[in-house]
């Protein structure tokens, strides 16, 4: 258990590495949410006329872009680095927000939204997998936390801003929204020529000499901690490069490895099927099936996309670093699940109806909905996807773990406005003796995130293996991989503490 909240060991270079790179985060979360208030103003409809069919297929081409764009970050990441898949993130943001900024119809708007989730789908493993990279092992949950933390804000961000200029109109209710997406490309794109490379990829790289000195400016304190874990870092990738496989094939024939893309791959799936991409993407949708109606429903979107941030925040500040992933994963989809019968339950009841009190706490649990999943799988997802993998094959296993993550994000982005076009409600039925005969068909499209919660629940009871305070090398043991390195606990003297470059022969002493 971690007592504080900043690292006694990570130094505050370290903090600024892993919160600069967030700029990517703040751009995929501005991005996410500024088509689910654009699609509430009237220029928005006037201009592009969109169907349901055909706004899901601007939702949907931005995550189908992404999915896309993940599968290009796995050969980018081996050959040019964490740093090097955000810098060429960057530059097709730029182009993919700068098209949709200037769409004049549908067809340049896909385009837009699709390049743009190219982008994103690049970059979108790859600054957790920094931030992991980089970060003490200790403090891993609350430093990886910054990604969701950002994405958050950059989702509140966009609501505020659709909210304000909903109070003007004309074009510059889309296009300068829509337009800020281009600042925040650039800074990503101009800030990747400020920051170091990780370590880790250096080591396998086998420039371990750059690698040490990066890792003296990212950590204080005792300087013990800094060799050991130095040398336990150079010891475990070494020994993975020479002796462990790292294709495609090499991790399906192997069984520790399949075991770890499976779970990266469910992690990611559970993370978005649990209902908050849909209630994410056409919340004003739902809050309008409550009753809710004219400038609240684009306030109340500002409202949850402030929720989240500030729960997300108290998670990594209380939480994340001192409870254990696979508690919070358990207790976060039970939550969801509870939160969203209640909801399901109020619609089916009132939808809508004169019942003021009723529909506003369906609003209220809407809005928890997105507090519970903030102080779990939103901050935890990425955690756990990052530290199961070991090195050599980190790459690989996030880009197809977060394709996955957008596969499901395309799929309920397109079906979710139909869906909540078609869904109606049949009147309860109740028979004598207090029993229910007929409560819901199963056309009910939330009682599909409510069995889907459950069901991810058992699953992380019984597939999900504890990697809550071990190093990213000391995960190798929990799968059953060979460690051959020493532990970060252990008493090892000084002088077993120093490590070669293998290419240079250069020995580094602290």
């Amino acid at each position: 258990m971690s007592p504080r909240f900043i690292s006694e060991h990570a130094t505050k270079y370290n903090y600024f590495c892993a919160i600069t790179v967030c700029t990517g985060s703040l751009l995929w979360g501005y991005d996410s949410g500024i088509f689910a208030t654009a699609q509430a103003q009237e220029y928005f409809e006037i201009k592009f006329h969109p169907s349901p069919s055909i706004l899901g297929a601007i939702i949907s081409t931005y995550t189908a872009g992404g999915a896309v764009g993940c599968l290009f970050s796995w050969p980018i990441g081996h050959r040019a680095g964490r740093r090097g898949t955000m810098r060429i993130g960057g530059v097709i943001a730029i182009i993919g927000t700068t098209l949709q900024t200037a769409a004049v119809n549908v067809g340049m708007l896909i385009t837009g939204r699709l390049i743009a989730g190219l982008a994103i789908g690049i970059i979108y493993f790859a600054i957790p997998q920094y931030q992991s990279e980089i970060a003490p092992p200790e403090h891993r949950g609350s430093i990886v936390g910054l990604h969701p933390q950002f994405i958050g804000f950059g989702y509140a961000l966009s609501n505020w801003i659709g909210f304000a200029v909903s109070y003007s109109h004309g074009q510059f209710t889309y296009a300068f929204p829509v337009g800020l997406q281009i600042l925040w490309a650039v800074i990503l794109l101009v800030c990747t020529f400020f920051l170091p490379e990780s370590p880790r990829f250096l080591i396998e790289q086998s420039r371990n000499e750059d690698a040490f000195n990066i890792m003296k400016r990212f950590r204080k304190g005792d300087e013990a901690y800094v060799r050991k874990e130095f040398k336990q870092m150079v010891d475990q990738i070494n020994w993975e490069q020479e002796n462990e496989v790292s294709s495609i094939v090499g991790i399906m024939r192997k069984p520790s490895y399949r075991k770890r893309l499976f779970l990266g791959c469910f992690v990611q799936f559970a993370q978005q099927i649990c209902g908050i991409s849909a209630i994410n993407y056409y919340q004003t949708k739902m809050y309008v099936s409550l009753g809710i109606r004219g400038p609240t429903v684009l306030a109340l979107a500002g409202v949850w996309g402030l929720t989240g941030p500030l729960a997300n925040l108290f998670c990594l500040a209380f939480v994340i670093d001192r409870v254990k992933r696979r508690t919070m994963f358990i207790w976060g989809s039970f939550g969801m699940a509870l939160d969203i019968s209640i909801v399901m339950a109020i619609v089916a009841i009132y939808s809508g109806g004169p019942n003021t009190v009723a529909n506003s706490f369906g609003v209220v649990f809407l809005i928890l909905f997105g507090v519970i999943f903030s102080l779990s799988w939103n901050a935890g997802a990425p955690v756990y996807c990052t530290e199961i993998f070991p090195q050599n094959i980190r790459a690989t296993g996030g880009a197809i773990g977060t394709f996955m993550s957008f596969l499901v994000q395309v799929i309920l982005a397109q079906a979710s406005p139909t869906a909540l076009n078609n869904v109606g409600w049949q009147v309860v039925q109740w028979l004598h003796s207090y029993r229910i005969r007929s409560l819901m068909t199963s056309r009910r499209y939330y009682i599909f995130f409510l069995v889907l919660n459950l069901f991810c629940a058992a699953c992380v009871w019984f597939l999900l293996p504890e990697t809550f305070g071990k190093s990213l090398e000391e995960v190798s043991e929990v799968f059953g991989d060979t460690f051959v390195t020493i532990h970060m606990d252990d008493a090892v003297p000084a002088e077993k503490l120093q490590v070669t470059n293998r290419v240079e022969g250069v020995e580094l002493k602290a």
